[in-house]
């Protein structure tokens, strides 16, 4: 019974986490269009913090809880998670005509492995989180978002323009709560499971935690993958996992900085391999390619089952 009222606690986090975290995001893109806010502000918040939201709130209440594993482990498998499964749906759903090489902005990838080097590099060296290290990644990150907003956005209009119109301070304060209520279920369930069947807090954290909030990742790149574009998926996972380890990892590890009792360097190569194929994947000519998108995703369930 216990196991059960766990579970739905989990998915019922999940639900209002994920369901929270997309009034947020077209909220905030209606309030910017509605006050007029640059567009290329608009475009770094939508594709950077906005799908990082889940992942912000969700580490943030797990250290405060005094779990920085759980919160390193969201981190270090969201992005693997964007890396390798949202991309996988991508190859998987484009449309058979699409063809082209695309002109991305390279701002928001650089700055993406520039800060996941500086994350490993802080680790590597202390074998610990430290909280100059949780310093110097927010002080990174104001300079990436800098770099970000001084560069015109590439966000497609359709995709701004898929917003509600009424009631928005309602629904505003609604995904907030929403979002942090969900959170919250979404930790204290994950850390009673991981009791419950005795495993680590970051493998939880890698597994559980982790695909669940990348789940607006995953629904915004089907629709993207359906009208056949590719550039706003790539922006969505640079500025996902730029923020991801800048910011969301920044803010935990200056809350609850520390060691967190386990050897994660295989966790964190695997998840710079998979940032910087995405970068290289991005300067290619991008069709639908079957074989690629399911060997992305046996690479990522691979990944999942080496954890156990």
């Amino acid at each position: 019974m216990q196991l059960l009222l766990v579970i739905l606690g989990l998915l019922l986090g999940l639900f209002l986490l994920v369901r929270g975290a997309d009034e947020m995001v077209k909220s905030a893109v209606h309030i910017a269009k509605k006050y007029k806010i640059p567009q290329s502000i608009v475009g770094a918040g939508y594709v950077g913090f906005g799908t990082s939201a889940p992942e912000w709130v969700a580490s943030t209440i797990a250290v405060l809880e005094g779990d920085l594993s759980l919160a390193i482990g969201n981190i270090i498998g969201s992005n693997i998670a964007n890396s390798l499964l949202v991309l996988s749906i991508l190859f998987l759903l484009l449309g058979q005509h699409l063809n082209r090489k695309m002109n991305l902005n390279l701002v928001a990838s650089s700055w993406m492995i520039g800060i996941t080097l500086l994350f490993m590099s802080g680790y590597f060296i202390t074998n610990s989180f430290s909280r100059l290290l949780g310093i110097a990644l927010l002080i990174s990150m104001v300079f990436a978002i800098r770099a970000l907003i001084s560069e015109e956005s590439d966000l497609d209009e359709t995709t701004i323009d898929m917003v509600y119109t009424k009631n928005l301070t309602v629904r505003s304060l609604l995904s907030v709560v929403a979002t942090i209520y969900g959170s919250k279920l979404v930790v204290d369930n994950a850390i009673e499971l991981a009791s419950i069947f005795n495993i680590s807090s970051l493998v939880v954290g890698v597994v559980v935690v982790a695909f669940g909030t990348s789940l607006p990742e995953i629904v915004s790149t089907i629709s993207a993958a359906k009208m056949d574009k590719p550039g706003i998926v790539f922006g969505n996972i640079f500025g996902s996992n730029l923020f991801n380890i800048g910011l969301v990892g920044g803010t935990s590890i200056i809350i609850a900085p520390g060691k967190i009792g386990f050897d994660i360097s295989y966790q964190l190569l695997t998840m710079l391999l998979a940032s910087i194929f995405v970068v290289i994947i991005s300067k290619q000519n991008i069709r639908k390619n079957t074989g690629i998108g399911l060997g992305l995703l046996a690479l990522y369930f691979l990944f999942i089952f080496s954890l156990f």
